[in-house]
């Protein structure tokens, strides 16, 4: 069961939009903020708040790649592997993060603090390579400003 705030949330998200079905991805968003991910519980919910059917609501889940079903972690480091990343040396960010967090993508840190995932794009190719944390888009820069900026996140 949804926290009764979490609940409200996602009524008003719905009552927002001339058809329920529009908030939907303001409602996951929601969700796995609250949570670091996107429960099963959680879904039934939102497919009854905005009478959609289940299998809708996990397709849509599915589909984008900035929520997450999996265990979750304290933070989310996005990591870009499309083309103009890896053109532009993504890998030597997926090694400094490996090398300073001992992570994968799709592992989490042994702290708990980080989960490593790989995404499609994040919208800025003229900064590449590119990562965000949570919400923060960061250019990598090299290893020592990479852990500067992993640092801010306790």
């Amino acid at each position: 069961m949804l926290p009764v705030e979490i609940e409200q949330r996602l009524e008003a998200y719905a009552n927002y939009f001339p058809k329920r079905e529009q908030a939907i991805l303001l409602c996951l968003h929601e969700v796995q903020d609250y949570y670091g991910n996107i429960p099963s519980f959680a879904l039934e919910r939102i497919a009854q708040i905005l009478n959609l059917p289940l299998n809708h609501v996990e397709n849509v889940v599915s589909f984008y790649d900035m929520f997450d079903r999996g265990e979750p972690a304290k933070h989310r480091i996005r990591v870009c592997v499309s083309i103009v990343c890896n053109l532009m040396e993504k890998k030597k960010l997926l090694d400094a993060i490996r090398k300073h967090l001992g992570i994968g993508v799709g592992e989490i840190s042994k702290d708990g603090r980080f989960k490593l995932i790989a995404v499609q794009c994040l919208g800025a190719c003229s900064e590449a390579p590119v990562f965000m944390v949570d919400n923060d888009t960061y250019k990598f820069e090299s290893e020592e400003k990479l852990y500067e900026i992993l640092s801010k996140y306790t």
